[in-house]
């Protein structure tokens, strides 16, 4: 199974010569992926380049390639087709990258050899590992729809059959609550969101926890889960609230967005008040100037 996805980017240069591989962020064991490599000559009379790659860890049936000349601001791509090898512990590799090159300067008499050598590091995964972060609010009003925000990252090897689901010991959570993916390749994420509403009958007011679990299968079909948390308070919105149950902490004071209805009204009376007298205050100016 071929993993042609370029995740990872080494660049090894010097005043005469630029070579960029690129390569998956997460190799399996096993599993053949793309090594793929660019060279790029940044100097007149650049000769017999030879691009060697070489590694304990990969299997690489054509580890090398070789170039007679390469005009100047030109460019060659090649792909080294590798493997790495079973038994190969899961973490991270390197493997050697060299390349050799001739090049002839204005007062050579004979082209120059010359040799740059770098390591290029792999991370081995023979299994899939999945995990969430999650954002959701902190306090709901009860038979409110609110939002549960996540993303799914794979650190591992390619995943499948992903299932999660949102659910609380305490709450009853309805809504859309629930999802599917059929893969996640190695080293991808994505994005999600719940939006879920618990109870209208809350009765008292209670802090829950709400858990996102789920589980997902490897390529074998070996089953894994998973499992996230969070807490939130939830009450049942007052008579005369309107706004989000969701506020901020400032330092110490907490800022919440839900206001009173008295609170508005008062806001209202008071600014009448403030504009009748403010008013008031302007007929007096004229009355006096005109007397």
């Amino acid at each position: 199974m071929l993993i042609p996805a370029y995740a990872v980017q080494n660049n090894i240069s010097d005043s005469n010569i630029q070579l960029s591989l690129n390569y998956p962020d997460v190799v399996t064991q096993g599993k053949e992926f793309v090594l793929s490599s660019v060279v790029q000559a940044t100097a007149d009379q650049v000769s017999n380049i030879t691009v060697t790659i070489t590694c304990p860890e990969l299997q690489i049936p054509q580890n090398s390639f070789h170039l007679d000349k390469l005009a100047k601001e030109s460019t060659f791509g090649n792909d080294f087709n590798s493997t790495v090898k079973d038994g190969v512990p899961d973490g991270n590799f390197v493997a050697n990258v060299e390349i050799d090159y001739f090049v002839k300067g204005l007062f050579d008499a004979q082209p120059v050899k010359h040799t740059i050598t770098q390591t290029a590091q792999f991370f081995a995964a023979s299994r899939p590992s999945i995990s969430l972060n999650l954002q959701a609010p902190s306090d709901v009003f009860s038979g409110e729809p609110f939002s549960i925000k996540g993303t799914i990252l794979n650190q591992g090897s390619d995943a499948h059959n992903i299932e999660l689901s949102a659910f609380s010991p305490a709450l009853q959570l309805s809504g859309q609550k629930s999802l599917s993916v059929t893969n996640l390749d190695a080293g991808k994420s994505m994005d999600f969101e719940f939006v879920v509403q618990t109870q209208k009958d809350l009765g008292a007011p209670i802090n829950a926890i709400v858990h996102v679990n789920g589980t997902y299968l490897d390529d074998a079909g070996k089953t894994y889960s998973i499992d996230n948390s969070f807490n939130i308070y939830a009450s049942q919105r007052g008579l005369l609230e309107i706004g989000d149950a969701n506020g901020i902490w400032v330092g110490q004071f907490f800022i919440a967005p839900v206001v009173g209805v008295g609170t508005i009204v008062s806001s209202v009376i008071g600014f009448l008040i403030f504009l009748w007298h403010y008013k008031n205050k302007k007929k007096k100016r004229k009355v006096r100037k005109s007397s």
